[in-house]
This record gives structure tokens, C-alpha cells and sequence, in this order.
């Protein structure tokens, strides 16, 4: 009988369409049955608890130690994703079949119809279809964190960023099994293109949430916060050493119930992609700041922050799963690049200031062979001079006393939590080695002269003062732990 009214259209099709929608609301869709569903989800997550805290509360993570992911931390627990990833695979079918009824029933999609008439048809399937199925899009909302005024039974809903960011993740999933990959057309279409949109509503909600979060937090990062005006000593930022964990916590709730094994392609949902390299960015974004600030020491302060903080970035990436260094490929690049050039730029500095004598002797030996040639040499720079500085600032127990210098104030400049010192160590014996090594060769082309300790002592030498240094620390270390606490009164 309704199909023959499909047919003849009368004034009062519109009318029986919303009489059929209360049925279907007060019937398999009704309040009843969506809260007692929703109930006896794994979590119950009608009621949902809020998971997510601000970053600057995240707990530091250190390169020393494994990546993180203690589901026993308080703050790392994961969000009742699975009762999400249940609702929307046990009652999407149910809504698209109903979808597909509705407008199989009222001819709403048939193919003789105008491009115009299709869109008419579509808004009145999803007006009676979303009446049919408003308890289920409450319930849903619910579980998925969306926040509102208030709820029907008066009960405040409150948005957790977490819970928004893996409903986000769960509904971008749903989408792929409500694409018409067959081109069938007709009924068929158009109730997956409802489903769709239905997603899509539920998405755009979950992802303002989520991003009004990210959003907050980047305000945070801005603020430098720990950071000395002058720079020095200034460590790794807090917020780079808790960003690590907020990814942890993101694994942790994307893997919850799940195999170990699960692969969550993060860089392939453009928005959760986006925002997660717009958080890092801000990182380095406020890095750039700190280094550049006047206040900033510029002789060796800025670069040893560049160095720092972009090598721990780097690394504790690194660190983690495949799938966050997949998203954070081009960060990577950057930051290791930034790590690259800071780093050449501080060595190079730490050498000049430590060997100014012999720098200054060989560059100004360098740029008079440009000028002259290697015979006119030592006639602006005498055998006689050139043999008294070295005598004076290259003998064997000189190099160890600058070198054991310049490994001291490394140790003074750069941060334990960082890491960074036993590289940047190694990266300064290589450019030692590569420095003597060419001062060497001047020494013998322009003055046949032999010079001693040659780049391969120094190297020696280097290792050595490394060595004493890391016996004194772990004596010092151990006469720490077993001194007696001294008792305050």
C-alpha cells in the first residue's frame, strides 16, 4: 500500500513517513533497548571517566630509559575505545539497512529522478531516518565523548581529548565499509551515503574537541616554559620531554584490547596527521624562538639547545613505534638536520676558544697560500715564529690539558637527560682528528716540519681524558650512594 502512495505521491506521503520513523523509534530502536545495549558494553562507557591531562603534565621521558607505555601509570591509562569500535560495528549495518529501507519503501531513490530530485529525496530519508534512530545517535554520542549542555537526564557530558581522538580514529575506520566501490546506485547509495554522513557529523565533533585540546597545548609550548632567559644550562624543554609521552599514551589507547602486533596507520587520517606534526612543530617553532631571542647567549647557548633538543626529539621518536616515526618522517629529517648544523657550529666554537693560538696560526698560514702560493709562506710567517707557537701550544701535556677542558665544559653545558654528550664527544674527537690532520700536512708541505702529537696522539689523547673523566664520575657516583644521610633537625 505504501508503495502504491510512492507512487501517486499524495500530500500526505510526508506525513505517513514520519508516522513510520516514530514506529521505528519507539519499536527496535527505541530508548529501552539503546540504553540497555549501551549498558552492557564491555566499559559501560555511558558514563565515561576523562583520561586526558594537559601535556605539561605528562610525565618526562628520559633516553636512558625504554619508551614508556606503563598502562599502570595513572596518567596512561587508556580510553573505553573498544565499546566505540562495538557500537559502530554491531549498529551501523542496522542503520544502513534501515536507510536503505526507508528509501526502498518510499521510492526515494529511484533512477529515472533529477540530480535535484535526488537531494530532496536524500534530506527526507535522513530526516526520517535520524528521527528513527535519535536514542542511537545519543548513546553514541555519549560513548564517544562529545561533550553537551546537558543530556536528557539532566547529566553533564564532558569532552575527554583522548576519548575524542580515538573516536576519531574508530569512525575514520567505519567509513571504508560504507563506500559504494560497486557503483550499484539506487537504494543501496543512498543509504551508505547516509551512514556516511553520519559519521561525518559524529567526526566533525569528536575532531573540534580533539583539536581545541592540541590547540590549548601549543599555547602551552609557546609559553617556553623552564626555559632561562640567557639560555644556558637550559636542558631539554619540558615540552619536549613530555611529548614522548602523550604518544605513549595515544599507542597505548589505540592498542587497548588489541593484538600487540596491530598496526595503526596514524599518517593516513589527514586530520589526526595534521594536528600531531602542528604539535611537533610548535616544538621546534618554540625551540627557534629561544635560540633567537636576545637575551639568548648566541657564542654557544643557542646551538647547544638546537643540539639538544632536536637530537632528543629525534631519538626518543626513534624509539617508538614504526607507525610515529612513519608520521614524524619529516620532522625527523629536520630535526636531525638542525642537530647537524647546531652541533658543527658548537664544536667549532668549543675548539677556536680552546686552541685560539694554533687556530689563529693556521688560518692565517691558509690564506697567505691562497693569496701567494706555498713558496711566499714563510716569508710572511716565519720558521722561527711558526716553531715558538707550537712549541708553546701543542706540546703533549698542553693538548691533554685543553682537550680535559674542553670535555669539562661539555659536561657544563650539556643536560644528563639529553644524552647527547657521549655523541657530540665523538662528533668533537673526528673534527679534532680531521683539524690536526690538515694543520699536519701544512706543517709538512710548507715547513717540512713534522708535527707532534700528530691528529692520530690527539685522538689518543682525547679518549684518554674521556676515560679519566668517566672513572672520576662513577667514584664519585659510588661515594654518593654509600656516604650516610646526613639528618636535618
Amino acid at each position: 500500500m505504501i508503495e502504491v502512495l510512492a507512487l501517486l505521491k499524495p500530500s500526505i506521503l510526508d506525513s505517513i513517513r514520519e508516522k513510520y520513523s516514530e514506529f521505528v523509534a519507539e519499536g527496535i530502536f527505541s530508548k529501552k533497548r539503546m540504553k540497555t545495549y549501551f549498558t552492557s558494553l564491555p566499559g559501560k562507557s555511558v558514563n565515561m571517566d576523562t583520561y586526558t591531562v594537559d601535556l605539561s603534565m605528562y610525565p618526562p621521558v628520559q633516553l636512558k630509559s625504554s619508551p614508556y607505555l606503563d598502562t599502570n601509570h595513572p596518567l596512561m591509562k587508556p580510553v573505553q575505545a573498544q565499546d566505540i569500535e562495538m557500537a559502530l560495528s554491531e549498529l551501523l549495518p542496522v542503520i544502513a539497512r534501515e536507510a536503505y529501507f526507508t528509501a526502498a519503501l518510499f521510492g526515494l531513490s529511484a533512477k529515472h529522478l533529477s540530480g535535484r530530485e535526488k537531494k530532496k529525496n536524500f534530506e527526507s530519508a535522513k530526516r526520517s531516518v535520524d528521527f528513527s534512530s535519535r536514542h542511537f545517535k545519543y548513546y553514541i554520542t555519549r560513548i564517544c565523548g562529545i561533550a553537551s549542555e546537558a543530556d536528557a537526564e539532566g547529566k553533564k557530558v564532558t569532552a575527554d581529548p583522548m576519548l575524542s581522538l580515538m573516536s576519531s580514529i574508530l569512525l575514520n575506520g567505519a567509513m571504508d565499509n560504507y563506500i559504494d566501490r560497486q557503483k550499484r546506485g539506487g537504494d543501496h547509495s543512498l543509504s551508505l551515503a547516509y551512514v556516511r554522513a553520519t559519521i561525518l557529523e559524529l567526526r566533525k565533533k569528536v575532531d573540534k574537541q580533539w583539536v581545541r585540546w592540541i590547540e590549548e597545548q601549543i599555547q602551552w609550548i609557546q609559553t617556553n616554559a623552564g626555559v632561562p632567559l640567557n639560555g644556558k644550562r637550559a636542558g631539554v624543554f619540558q615540552s619536549f620531554s613530555r611529548f614522548p609521552s602523550y604518544l605513549d599514551h595515544v599507542m597505548i589507547c589505540c592498542r587497548a584490547g588489541k593484538s600487540a602486533d596491530r598496526v595503526v596507520n596514524l599518517a593516513g587520517i589527514k586530520v589526526v596527521a595534521y594536528y600531531l606534526q602542528k604539535l611537533s612543530a610548535a616544538l621546534f617553532n618554540s625551540l627557534h624562538a629561544c635560540s633567537e631571542r636576545e637575551t639568548t647567549d648566541q657564542q654557544y647557548a643557542a646551538n647547544v639547545m638546537r643540539m639538544e633538543n632536536s637530537y632528543f626529539f629525534t631519538q626518543t621518536i626513534k624509539q617508538r613505534d614504526p607507525e610515529l616515526v612513519a608520521l614524524f618522517q619529516k620532522q625527523i629529517t629536520a630535526a636531525s638536520s638542525i642537530c647537524k648544523q647546531s652541533t658543527d657550529s658548537y664544536l667549532g666554537f668549543m675548539i677556536k676558544r680552546e686552541f685560539k693560538s694554533l687556530h689563529s696560526l693556521f688560518s692565517n698560514i691558509s690564506r697567505i697560500r691562497r693569496e701567494v702560493g706555498d713558496g711566499e709562506v714563510p716569508i710572511h710567517v716565519p720558521f722561527s715564529t711558526f716553531e715558538r707557537t707550537l712549541v708553546r701550544e701543542c706540546n703533549r701535556d698542553i693538548l691533554k690539558e685543553k682537550i680535559g677542558s674542553i670535555y669539562f665544559r661539555m659536561e657544563k653545558h650539556l643536560d644528563e637527560v639529553g644524552g647527547l654528550l657521549p655523541v657530540a664527544w665523538k662528533a668533537l674527537v673526528k673534527v679534532l682528528y680531521e683539524w690536526f690532520g690538515r694543520w699536519e700536512k701544512i706543517c709538512t708541505q710548507i715547513y717540512s716540519f713534522n708535527l707532534q702529537p700528530n691528529a692520530s696522539d690527539v685522538v689518543r689523547i682525547a679518549k684518554q681524558v674521556a676515560g679519566m673523566s668517566a672513572t672520576k664520575r662513577s667514584k664519585e657516583e659510588k661515594e654518593k650512594v654509600s656516604s650516610p644521610t646526613s639528618i636535618q633537625y
